[in-house]
């Protein structure tokens, strides 16, 4: 090929992928009438009601293949590539985004599929890619990207990228006007000769989108870079990292969207049998197996915006913020927060003052509080042993001696150790546990049926006064019961104890018995029950005459003391789990007294925060995690379906993904680490260090290893977002913010410089700071000749609406509206000039940005200001603005070479 001859090459590839286009598009369209035709007809064959899992199973498939046949509709075929093979055979292939059809004439292949990178590949690039029957080295000669779209009833392709061996690369506009343009007379010819835009259609280079569309750029084909990291296998735990800009999470979408895909992964056997187990394990279909976590309700729904484009379907069950999915497995899975019926030992609260230093990593405190656990687990646990060998009666002695021996001697986690050693002395404890339960019943059987004797009317009376006390706010229950209830099983009585407002006798003798159970063990212990606690109120209701003889009280403490051994044995599952909490309530009690970690305790025990829940979480999944894979190491054992083992088997999935890593702490990322299911331990963290918002949040690369210290960890340097201005300025404000600056690689495209950033002082009032930004509005917008993507940064939330309706007032002269997005909430339309406080931003990209009152974030947060400004500043593509209430502060001097008052000048 010679330059003479380009016009023909580009307008030959033009008609070609065009023809693709339609053929496929009509196709898809075609297929998709045909499947909501068919109707409810694909369940003939399917008994709806014996076989449930099949229906469901046929519905998301079908669902799936519906979202398949719509990607292609939207968007037939993404790239168009020539190439040749070893023996000089020519051929071309197109790549489609989704699921590929087959259609007369042309060659098509998936993008998600091995064969898909090809075209990741510039134009005389080589690579090895595998056929049937075997290897085979192709050569690329032209790549197309392609960015279908349809008017007026016809197919087009707009601002195609187009790359060709020995001609070079060239942006066009529009396929369609390329074609026309070639059949034009002569007279027209010479007519357009008068027309200095003749030849606009055809830009020699890549150009750079103007961006019109608020959310995450839409980049179908990833560069070669980018493509290896998603490629990588299904069973990767993986850290990408990279500045702004660089594709971080269009890699990971693309990363889900193919391992989500089995004729993806059909290549590998491996990941067949890995895929079948955790199907198998956890319940969900492998398709449906992932959550992707996001640090903002904003960045999420455009998440998700995304992953619905890519044609893969995300619901609000598989996107999450930390936040809401914490009090979802906190309240409902692990049993950790407090229901309306009154279960739950924690009730969170947003504010604290109890925590000793909020802005503290809290790994040390986590290991600090889960060494604490394990100690007094396992101390406990042998000091039962002890108990029982000393003990007069020849089965638990017996028992003691067993289990002592076997306690003090282990390696590894203790937890499966104490499980392995309980099950080969099972039988003996469920015959000594069973023996003192009949004889406690007897006792108590014999208590109430006195008291019934004595008075026909006692059950009324007992019913009346129980209410009583429970609609008594002062009363509570003692603390020493909660372990108890964590130990009590469902269908203990426990769970049917009343809560207020309705009682019934069978609760209320539940609640005399547990009361007797209380004073019986009280006296073993030569203490009394609280007169503040219901138990303890309820007894001296009862008054002495009706309590059970100091002998039977005795003899019931003993047997409960024996039976509470005995039960944790039995249940240690739950002693592991469900005592987790009552020991941090413990643990925060002792530590507080010594001031470590906490300045005090909270007003109330049952009271959490957020932080100190993600502690107890953590600990909860790691334990389970430990005593699910010593069930899975043995072959005939069952896993458990119920419990809160149960619970965090079914929260497993195959893969975990998170964007925005680094704004989590190092606690919330190993939560999200053991949600992935062992046997792939897929986990996949992308973020840029220099972006952390949060003094918690991940604050190293080196800091990843306490996580996951197998993690690999990838990094891109290609940005796509900024001009090389507003590059070289980012690196600057890492290096303030005592960062090393980023190796920012910029693609090769055209106006890659772009225009400086601006700033301006003094501008302390709403009315001075709308003048000044409605100005550089204007000149953006006389500029670029139409609507872009404009965002206004603030400090706080209550700065969001006063700005935004001053400024409002003045962009109506170009008829444009100024919105306030309070907490991050998405209101108005892309033309729309949008006011966010900065927290909420993280992840997006606007083609100009304004952060005001800078002095104020550097006043505010002398630590993070950099961070802050540093993501501010990279939210822009184009155009960046600062204002400041008064002077540039001195710690941003260092920068002031890199800025103007204003674009026009």
């Amino acid at each position: 090929m010679t330059k003479s001859n380009k016009d023909a090459v580009l307008r030959e590839i033009a008609k070609d992928a065009l023809e693709c286009i339609e053929l496929v598009a009509s196709d898809a369209e075609k297929a998709q009438r045909d499947r909501r035709n068919a109707g409810p007809s694909a369940f003939a064959s399917v008994n709806t009601l014996n076989s449930p899992e099949q229906v469901k199973n046929l519905t998301e498939a079908a669902e799936a293949q519906m979202a398949a046949l719509s990607t292609l509709i939207k968007q037939p075929v993404i790239a168009r590539v020539d190439f040749v093979d070893e023996d000089d055979r020519e051929s071309t292939i197109f790549i489609s985004r989704g699921t590929p059809r087959s259609v007369p004439g042309f060659k098509i292949a998936g993008y998600l599929t091995p064969f898909g990178r090809i075209a990741t590949l510039a134009a005389g690039d080589e690579d090895t890619f595998n056929f049937p029957a075997g290897s085979r080295e192709l050569a690329v000669t032209s790549n197309a990207k392609l960015t279908p779209h349809k008017t007026a009833g016809h197919w087009d392709s707009i601002e195609s990228e187009i790359d060709l061996v020995d001609l070079g690369r060239f942006t066009v506009r529009s396929f369609r006007d390329l074609i026309e343009s070639g059949a034009r007379n002569s007279a027209s010819e010479l007519e357009a000769l008068w027309d200095d835009d003749a030849d606009i259609n055809i830009v020699d280079g890549i150009r750079r989108a103007i961006l019109t569309k608020m959310g995450l750029r839409d980049q179908p084909i990833l560069d070669r870079f980018q493509d290896e990291i998603f490629r990588l296998p299904l069973n990767t735990s993986c850290f990408l990292s990279g500045p702004p800009g660089t594709g971080k999470t269009t890699t990971l979408i693309r990363r889900l969207a193919q391992k989500t895909d089995r004729d993806a992964l059909l290549e590998s056997g491996e990941n067949t049998r890995l895929i079948d187990s955790v199907e198998d394990d956890t319940g969900h279909l492998h398709a449906q197996s992932w959550i992707v976590f996001s640090p903002t309700e904003l960045l999420r729904q455009y998440v998700k915006e995304a992953f619905n484009r890519e044609g893969l379907p995300a619901s609000d069950r598989h996107i999450r913020t930390w936040g809401e999915y914490r009090s979802e497995i906190s309240r409902d899975a692990l049993g950790l927060l407090r229901t309306s019926s009154g279960s739950g030992p924690f009730i969170e609260r947003s504010a604290q003052g109890y925590i000793a230093n909020p802005d503290t990593d809290d790994v040390a405190w986590y290991q600090d509080f889960y060494a604490y656990v394990a100690t007094d687990v396992r101390e406990e646990l042998i000091a039962d042993a002890a108990s029982l060998e000393k003990s007069t009666a020849h089965d638990l002695s017996s028992l003691g001696k067993k289990l002592a021996a076997s306690f003090e001697q282990f390696t590894g986690s203790f937890y499966p150790h104490a499980v392995r050693v309980v099950e080969r002395v099972r039988a003996d404890i469920d015959s000594a546990s069973q023996s003192r339960q009949t004889e406690i019943e007897e006792i108590l059987s014999e208590a109430r049926n006195r008291l019934v004797y004595d008075d026909r009317d006692f059950p009324s009376a007992l019913q009346a006064e129980v209410l009583r006390l429970l609609e008594d706010k002062q009363v509570e229950d003692e603390e020493e019961d909660e372990f108890e209830a964590a130990l009590a099983n469902d269908d203990d009585d426990a769970s049917e104890l009343p809560t207020g407002r309705t009682v019934s006798r069978r609760q209320a003798l539940i609640r005399l018995e547990s009361a007797l159970r209380t004073l019986a063990k009280s006296r073993v212990a030569g203490r009394r029950p609280s007169n503040t606690s219901l138990a303890g109120k309820l007894l001296l209701w009862l008054g002495d005459a009706r309590i059970p003889s100091e002998e039977a009280l005795r003899r019931l403490g003993k047997l409960l003391n024996e039976q509470s051994r005995l039960r944790k044995l039995e249940r240690l599952e739950r002693l592991f789990l469900r005592g987790i909490a009552p020991r941090y309530k413990k643990y925060r009690s002792e530590m507080a007294k010594v001031r470590q970690w906490y300045s005090a305790e909270p007003e109330k025990r049952a009271d959490i925060h957020w932080r100190e829940l993600d502690l107890v979480i953590l600990a909860t999944l790691q334990i389970g995690n430990e005593l699910l894979s010593s069930i899975r190491s043995r072959p005939t054992a069952e896993l458990p379906s119920a419990g809160v083992l149960g619970a965090i088997r079914y929260l497993q999935r195959a893969q975990i993904l998170v964007d925005e890593a680094t704004d989590f702490s190092r606690v919330q990322l190993a939560c999200m680490r053991e949600l992935a299911h062992p046997s792939l331990r897929s986990l996949f963290l992308c973020g840029d260090i220099n972006q952390r918002l949060t003094p918690w949040g991940l604050k190293s690369n080196e800091a990843l290893s306490w996580i996951d210290p197998d993690i690999e960890r990838k990094s891109i340097t290609v940005s796509y977002r900024q001009s090389q201005r507003l590059v070289e300025l980012a690196k600057d404000i890492a290096t303030i913010g005592g960062s090393e600056p980023s190796d920012i690689v910029l693609p090769d495209r055209l106006d890659s410089e772009g225009l400086p950033p601006v700033w301006q002082t003094r501008l302390s009032t709403n009315e001075s700071i709308s003048d000044w930004l409605a100005e550089r509005i204007r000149e953006i917008d006389s500029t670029l000749q139409k609507a872009t993507t404009i965002a206004v940064l603030v400090n706080d939330e209550e700065e969001v609406e006063p700005l935004a309706r001053a400024l409002g007032e003045r962009l109506e002269e170009i008829n444009l509206n100024a919105v306030p997005c309070k907490d991050g909430k998405v209101v108005g339309n892309d033309r729309d000039v949008r006011v966010f406080n900065i927290r909420h931003i993280k992840g997006l990209e606007f083609e100009a940005v304004f952060f005001v009152n800078l002095d104020k974030t550097v006043d505010q947060f002398p630590d993070l200001f950099a961070k802050f400004l540093y993501v501010g500043a990279t939210r822009a593509a184009t155009y960046l603005g600062l204002t400041f209430s008064h002077d540039v502060p001195v710690a941003l001097h260092a920068l002031a070479d890199h800025f103007e008052e204003a674009w026009g000048q």
